[in-house]
């Protein structure tokens, strides 16, 4: 082990050791002990005494070489929803004398990770981030090194391991889905761009999934493919001539989403509500001028944005809690007219 010592002994030697991944590691660490066996707990505990493993909080500590400077990394920075995400984190960060750089990822692991590396290369005090859902072992890693970090809107898979501040999305869906169902649609479908690991579609998707089955119902999830123009048209129109004749709506599980529904209608010469029930996330200002108006999720995206960059500043200044924060933000549905029951009527 003198060997061991001469060198700081790191989170994936730890892992490595066990026999486990970095994830169980990062849990033990921080106290989560759920799923895990009392045989994991044990190993693990053992070899963290054996390596002679702590934990890097080196620079949460540089305060004297601050640079007042906060990376922000963006999934889709041409989404509405990324303006008011900024527009929240910019605000807290701004009063406090920081400057906050960002980046488009273009919801690419690739980009995020090389944005992430950028950000560390100049030094910035802390980092936001709004992941992809790529590199949960990378931005495990950098908390492991002791950078500050939050996730904003976007948790890891595996909830609980870093700082995150984000919505009620699998119970908003449950809601939004209970709310179709009670107006009389008898079939309600689940419209999304890439789903997996993208933490928000899928506890949106798992939300609406779970609610359709206790109505005793399948689900009918129609992934949309940004690449393909005719990728939304042609799922809508494989929805309507399933159930020609029924009351049918979607769910979408983002403004972005919606935005593509509303074109293929169009296209199909098909109205929100009287001939399709229409509920989204994202309660984005053009809603309620369409012609019906559109019921949403109202997410407080500001806030979220907001409370990440609160959260930052915290863990930077030492403030923060020793174990990772999860904050949920509140959210509430406004209802509109596609969605209202003298629509569903034929």
């Amino acid at each position: 082990m003198d060997a061991q010592s001469e060198k700081k002994v790191t989170i994936n030697q730890v892992a490595s050791y066990c026999g486990v991944s970095k994830t169980t590691i990062s849990r033990f660490l921080n106290g989560k002990y759920e799923n895990m066996s009392a045989e994991t707990k044990e190993k693990i505990s053992a070899a963290v005494k054996a390596l002679n493993y702590h934990p890097d909080r080196s620079a949460q500590r540089l305060k004297a070489s601050r640079t007042m400077l906060i990376g922000c990394v963006i999934g889709d920075i041409s989404s509405p929803f990324s303006a008011l995400l900024l527009k929240g984190i910019t605000s807290v960060c701004e009063e406090s004398g920081y400057q906050v750089l960002f980046a488009d990822s273009r919801e690419s692991a690739r980009r995020e990770k090389r944005a992430l590396r950028g950000f560390l290369d100049n030094r910035v005090d802390g980092l936001i981030v709004n992941t992809c859902g790529s590199n949960d072992e990378y931005l495990l890693e950098l908390q492991e090194r002791g950078i500050p970090l939050v996730l904003a809107d976007r948790p890891l898979m595996e909830p609980g391991l870093i700082d995150t501040v984000c919505s009620r999305n699998q119970e908003n869906a449950a809601e939004c889905t209970r709310l179709l169902l009670s107006q009389g649609y008898e079939h309600v479908a689940f419209f999304s761009e890439t789903i997996a690991k993208i933490a928000p579609r899928e506890l949106r998707c798992k939300g609406y999934a779970d609610t359709v089955t206790e109505s005793g119902a399948a689900p009918e999830i129609y992934e949309i493919n940004c690449e393909l123009p005719n990728s939304c048209v042609d799922s809508l129109r494989d929805f309507l001539g399933k159930h020609n004749g029924e009351r049918i709506a979607v769910l979408s599980a983002n403004g972005t989403t919606t935005q593509r529904i509303l074109t293929a209608m169009k296209f199909l010469g098909i109205k929100a509500g009287a001939e399709l029930g229409l509920c989204t996330f994202d309660d984005w200002d053009w809603l309620q001028i369409a012609d019906p108006g559109i019921t949403a999720v109202a997410l407080s995206t500001g806030e979220i944005g907001a409370r990440a960059a609160r959260l930052l500043l915290d863990r930077i200044n030492g403030s923060a809690a020793e174990t990772p924060a999860e904050e949920i933000v509140p959210s509430s549905i406004i209802i509109r007219e596609s969605t209202t029951a003298g629509a569903a009527k034929k």
